[in-house]
């Protein structure tokens, strides 16, 4: 997942802050922060952010 597409996911969602997804993901928003820079790898959060952001498991904005 591309950084740039999740805060435009994030903003039409609603979601202002880094923090508001730390939130409703239930993790502190230092992990979100290090996951969104790729210093932090976690295939479980990244599938939880897709999902509370409504991105296809494959990226593929088509899918809608």
């Amino acid at each position: 997942m591309h950084w740039v597409k999740i805060k435009i996911r994030m903003l039409e969602q609603g979601i202002y802050t880094q923090r508001a997804l730390a939130e409703r993901l239930g993790v502190n928003p230092s992990t979100v922060t290090r996951l969104l820079k790729g210093q932090r790898k976690s295939r479980r959060l990244e599938r939880r952010i897709a999902e509370i952001l409504g991105i296809p498991e494959n990226g593929n904005e088509t899918e809608r």
